[in-house]
């Protein structure tokens, strides 16, 4: 799981998520995450605060690419 805080609308939210729902974005220079139920959210680096996870979760797998 992660836990990503960012600027919203109503102020500061945070959310946990699991942390293969964290992407990069195509439409905003940032990331997308992929909501339960509630689709996506592209949130621009400078509303980002931070993503915290565990170092084996921030690994990123290029073999595929």
């Amino acid at each position: 799981m992660a836990k990503i805080a960012y600027e919203s609308p109503e102020g500061t939210t945070s959310k946990e998520i699991d942390a293969d729902q964290i992407t990069d974005s195509g439409k905003v220079q940032g990331v997308r995450i992929r909501l339960e139920d509630e689709g996506f959210i592209h949130l621009p680096y400078t509303r980002l605060y931070w993503i915290r996870m565990s170092e084996e979760e921030g690994r990123v797998d290029y073999s595929s690419a």
